[in-house]
């Protein structure tokens, strides 16, 4: 018995490098997420009212927006492009909000 592949035909290569991308965007929308907390840890007076952590809520409805559903419609072959389209709008909404923490940290001065 031969178990060998059957090569990729031009669609399902083009789906996977579809998927991959969306795969690739949700990543980078977590890394930058997970970043955020660390850039706020980092910042964040140990002795102050804790108020800088209130970023994180808007943060995690922004990776929501971004990543969910991009992810769902992932499985779908003919919302591909849409999907992508939204995981790499999440990464410019998550990079645009994290310059804007980023920008509110600096006017405050830590």
């Amino acid at each position: 018995m031969s178990d060998s592949i059957p090569p990729l035909s031009g669609a399902d290569s083009r789906t996977r490098l579809w998927s991959g991308a969306i795969v690739l965007a949700v990543a980078v929308q977590a890394l930058i997420y997970l970043y955020l907390y660390v850039y706020i840890f980092q910042r964040s007076n140990p002795m102050g009212d804790g108020m800088e952590w209130v970023a994180v809520m808007p943060a995690t409805f922004v990776l929501a927006a971004g990543a969910g559903p991009a992810l769902a419609l992932r499985s779908s072959r003919r919302l591909l492009p849409l999907a992508f389209l939204l995981a790499w709008l999440g990464v410019v909404l998550n990079v645009a909000f994290f310059l804007e923490i980023v920008r509110e940290f600096a006017e405050s001065g830590r």
